[in-house]
């Protein structure tokens, strides 16, 4: 049986490319929504604050506590950050 949340599918995020930090937010949504998280903002904002590393741990340590605290706000910021491809709309298209 695997262990609640999953982390080894999350894995580190270390904030090096957009397409990084998408996956990222797949992953911890993923993980937030098999363990029916997927409404708590601070559930999701603390499960994610334990993969952030190097450049993405320095990046979320300077978040105002507001944003630190609630999934919803981090995503945002992340993805102002680390924007996603330019080319990641043609893949749905």
């Amino acid at each position: 049986m695997q262990s609640p949340g999953r982390p080894e599918k999350v894995g580190k995020f270390k904030g090096k490319t957009g397409e990084e930090c998408e996956n990222f937010i797949h992953n911890i949504r993923d993980v937030a929504w098999t363990e029916g998280k997927l409404q708590d903002g601070p559930w999701m904002a603390d499960f994610a604050s334990l993969h952030y590393y190097g450049k993405a741990l320095e990046w979320h340590s300077d978040l105002p506590l507001d944003v630190r605290q609630d999934w919803f706000k981090q995503e945002r910021a992340l993805l102002e950050r680390w924007p996603p491809p330019a080319d990641s709309d043609a893949e749905t298209t």
